[in-house]
C-alpha cells in the first residue's frame, strides 16, 4: 500500500459508486441560469459545473463553448482545464497532508532541514497558510532573463528555488497574511525532498490513479490535447496544455506547487469527496491541504465549516465536509482575453451550496 492505512478507508469511500443522490437540495435549475448568464454577458466561453450531495456528485452540467478563438468548439463534461492555484490544494497541500498522516513529516519542521540555505525562521506550517512572509509572487521574465544572462548551471526550477530561499521577505514570519505563489513552490520542494521523486510521479502513482483521476496532474499528454481548454489567446495562437501561470510555465517547466494541475471537473470533484471523508484531524495536522478555511451560517442559523480555493484561470471549490457538500466549477475566464472577474458568479453558486 503506498499511502497510509489511515488514509485507505477514505479512499475506498471516495471510490465508491457515483450514484444520483435521491433528493436534490441544490437548486440546479438556478445555477444553469447563473452561469448561462454569464456566458451571455461574455464573462465566460463555456463552465463545467459538478454538485457533491450527500458524498456523491448529484449533478454534472456542461455549458458553452470550450473555445471560441482560433475555433469554435463546444465544452464537454470532460473537459479538462488548467485548474490554476487549485493546484495549490489539490497538489503540494494534498502531497503534505499524506505525507503527515504517514508521519513522513510535521507542519512545524522548519523548511530549512529540506531545503539548504532556505530562511532559517519558516516552518512548512507558514508556507501552506501564507505566513512565511514571502514576496506574493515574482516576475517570471526577469528571472529568465537573469538565468540566461548569467549562464547559470543548475536548472531553470533549482534557481526559481534558490531565488525563493534567499531573497528579500517584506514581512516578518508570521506577521502578516500574504497569499504567495512562492510558498507552494516552495512546498513542493519540500515534497520532493522528502519523496525522492518529482511531485507529479508522486502524486500521480499515491493518489491520482487511486482516485480514478487519472488524467489529473501535471503536463498532460500530447493524447489529450483534443479535450483540453485553451486559455490566453495572442492574435495568432492561444496557451492550450501549457500552463497559463508564467512562474509554472517558465521557471518551473510545467510541475509547479502553485500552479499546473490539469483535471476535469469530475475529477476535481472526486478529490472533494475524498478529502471531506477524511478524519477532521487528518486534515487540520496538515492545515486542510491549503484551503482557505471560514465558517458560513446555513438556512438553519447554523454556523459550518467551509473550506474553499479558487484558481486564476477561472476555477473553483467549495466544500462542506460536515454535510458532505461540494460545488465544483472550472471555466477558462481568461480565453480568449483575460478580462472579466467571476467573484459574483463564485459567490452565487456557493450560497447554493449552503443548506
Amino acid at each position: 500500500m503506498k499511502i497510509g492505512s489511515i488514509l485507505f478507508l477514505s479512499i475506498i469511500l471516495a471510490l465508491a459508486p457515483q450514484s444520483v443522490c435521491a433528493v436534490h437540495t441544490f437548486p440546479k435549475s438556478l445555477a444553469d441560469s447563473l452561469i448561462h448568464q454569464s456566458i451571455q454577458d461574455t464573462i465566460i466561453p463555456g463552465a463545467v459545473l459538478c454538485v457533491v450531495e450527500d458524498g456523491t456528485i448529484s449533478y454534472l452540467q456542461a455549458y458553452g463553448n470550450r473555445s471560441v478563438f482560433l475555433e469554435q468548439s463546444p465544452m464537454t463534461t470532460n473537459t479538462i482545464f488548467d485548474l490554476a492555484s487549485l493546484s495549490k490544494p489539490l497538489g503540494a497541500g494534498t502531497a503534505m497532508l499524506l505525507l503527515c498522516a504517514e508521519r513522513k513529516a510535521n507542519i512545524d519542521d522548519f523548511v530549512a532541514q529540506y531545503i539548504p540555505n532556505y530562511h532559517k525562521d519558516v516552518r512548512i506550517r507558514h508556507l501552506m497558510t501564507h505566513y512565511s512572509g514571502l514576496p506574493a509572487y515574482m516576475g517570471a521574465l526577469r528571472l529568465d532573463s537573469i538565468y540566461l544572462a548569467r549562464r547559470i548551471a543548475t536548472s531553470r526550477p533549482d534557481f526559481m528555488i534558490d531565488t525563493i530561499a534567499t531573497c528579500f521577505r517584506p514581512s516578518g514570519v508570521g506577521e502578516k497574511y500574504r497569499y504567495s505563489c512562492l510558498n507552494f513552490i516552495s512546498l513542493q520542494r519540500v515534497v520532493e525532498a522528502i519523496v525522492g521523486q518529482d511531485i507529479n510521479t508522486y502524486m500521480r502513482n499515491n493518489l491520482y490513479s487511486q482516485l480514478n483521476t487519472n488524467t489529473m496532474g501535471w503536463l498532460p499528454a500530447d493524447s489529450l490535447l483534443y479535450r483540453i481548454a485553451p486559455t490566453e489567446c495572442t492574435d495568432t495562437t492561444c496557451l492550450h496544455g501549457d500552463v497559463h501561470d508564467p512562474l509554472a510555465r517558465i521557471m518551473m517547466q510545467g510541475i509547479s506547487g502553485n500552479a499546473g494541475i490539469f483535471a476535469t471537473a469530475e475529477e476535481v470533484a472526486r478529490w472533494a469527496i475524498w478529502f471531506m471523508n477524511l478524519p477532521a484531524d487528518t486534515r487540520a495536522n496538515a492545515c486542510n491541504a491549503g484551503l482557505w478555511t471560514d465558517s458560513v451560517t446555513t438556512s438553519a442559523g447554523m454556523l459550518t465549516a467551509s473550506y474553499r480555493h479558487t484558481g486564476y484561470t477561472g476555477t473553483s471549490v467549495t466544500i462542506l465536509p460536515k454535510e458532505k457538500r461540494a460545488v465544483i466549477l472550472l471555466t477558462n475566464r481568461v480565453h480568449p482575453k483575460d478580462e472579466h472577474s467571476l467573484a459574483a458568479l463564485r459567490k452565487a453558486l456557493n450560497e447554493l451550496l449552503i443548506p
